[in-house]
């Protein structure tokens, strides 16, 4: 280790506190220097920010009730039903959720009605979709059962005949 003399030390002590301070100095002025008027919002802007902000909440307050309606509706229907008036119901109310979006496309809240319009389009048709394998299941099976019930009674029907 190289020992220094007093007069090195305390030059060198100079030498470093003076990068520090210049270091401090130079964040401390970045970070708390005003560069412009960016952060300033008038009332107007204020005013008209709270105004969007009131009709959006306001909206997610009417639409809540066709967002449940539809899901009920969802559901509850039944693609055995020939009612084509439920499914267009349907299709109206998820319609009418995504033109909430369409007429605001452009914030990004109103995102959320098109989310859960195509949510719940998608779940629709899966719903139609499951209901209709099912019920084509339960046809698979009952000519199943009836294709065994024949192939007991030709059964029985040819031992009858060969014991003649």
């Amino acid at each position: 280790m190289i020992k220094l003399s007093v007069k090195e030390r305390r030059e060198q002590f100079l030498f470093l506190g003076g990068i520090f301070l210049f270091t401090v100095s130079l964040l401390g002025f970045g970070l708390f220097h005003d560069f412009g008027d960016s952060k300033t919002i008038s009332k107007e802007d204020l005013t008209d920010k709270l105004s969007r902000d009131a009709e959006f909440e306001e909206l997610v307050k009417v639409q809540r009730a066709t967002i449940d309606t539809a899901y009920k509706q969802i559901v509850n229907f039944d693609p055995a039903v020939k009612a084509v008036f439920l499914e267009n119901d349907i299709r109206y109310s998820l319609g009418s959720i995504k033109s909430n979006y369409d007429r605001q496309a452009f914030d990004p809240r109103y995102k959320s009605f098109l989310q859960v319009s195509l949510l719940y389009n998608t779940f629709f048709f899966n719903r139609r979709e499951l209901k209709g394998n099912i019920n084509d299941i339960d046809n698979l099976r009952k000519t199943l059962e009836d294709c065994k019930l024949s192939t007991r009674q030709l059964k029985e029907s040819i031992g009858t005949q060969g014991n003649h």
